[in-house]
């Protein structure tokens, strides 16, 4: 089980926001990561009350980053 954390822009010298969470129950990375892209372009359309988001992280089942993607690596 993965978990998908949808995340603001960086600023300078603060982490980014954490703007949504979810978690999946798809089983492989590059299915989340793919899940996860799908995810993003559906929130950017439709989003209207709530900051955009920047990017994504993956985490695993014990809460370590396994992988991660933002407008900036597009």
């Amino acid at each position: 089980m993965f978990k998908i954390e949808f995340i603001g822009p960086h600023s300078e010298g603060a982490k980014p926001e954490v703007l949504d969470r979810m978690s999946t129950d798809l089983t492989r990375l590059d299915e989340v990561v793919t899940h996860a892209k799908s995810l993003f372009s559906n929130v950017i359309v439709q989003r209207v009350h709530k900051p955009l988001p920047h990017g994504f992280w993956i985490l695993d089942n014990q809460g370590v980053e396994v992988a991660r993607w933002s407008i900036d690596d597009a």
